[in-house]
């Protein structure tokens, strides 16, 4: 990827990108520009242990005037996927202890597990109260789902 075609549209969507030399599969969480670089987070699948140290995402980045950097490994894996940024009225580990309270009823211990759960479908948090939600083919009962048994703010269709 160039720096260039790094925006907040890119927010949400699966991809594969370099960590410490393996190409590695995630989401892309957020964007920023600087006077010299533009960045992508990566929430990694899974965490990498590096030199003893787990790591949950990290930042791809190329510079602005040649676009030298770890960004131009980044690809975009998941052009079929739906995504969904979802904002809810309560925090998200509010959210979390009814399913924790209530774990025979969901299957599940928290709203990530639940949504992970569901065939295809990825939750990431965002922010305390915000996560991105990306499915290939269930975002519609997965939607409904969150209107009937989650306190929600607001739902934005990404893509």
């Amino acid at each position: 990827m160039k720096a260039k075609d790094v925006n907040e549209e890119l927010i949400g969507k699966r991809c594969k990108c370099i960590f410490t030399g393996l190409m590695v599969t995630g989401t892309i969480e957020d964007v920023k520009h600087t006077k010299y670089t533009a960045e992508v987070k990566t929430r990694f699948d899974e965490p990498h242990n590096w030199g003893g140290e787990l790591y949950h995402f990290d930042w791809a980045h190329a510079r602005l005037h040649d676009d030298f950097g770890s960004l131009h490994h980044l690809e975009i894996i998941d052009d079929k996927y739906q995504t969904l940024r979802v904002r809810f009225t309560k925090s998200i580990s509010e959210i979390d202890r009814m399913f924790a309270r209530n774990y025979k009823n969901w299957g599940a211990v928290n709203l990530k597990e639940w949504i992970d759960n569901y065939e295809s479908s990825r939750f990431t948090l965002i922010a305390y109260d915000m996560a991105v939600i990306t499915s290939e083919y269930n975002m519609e009962h997965i939607e409904e789902w969150l209107r009937k048994n989650t306190p929600i703010l607001s739902i934005e269709k990404i893509i």
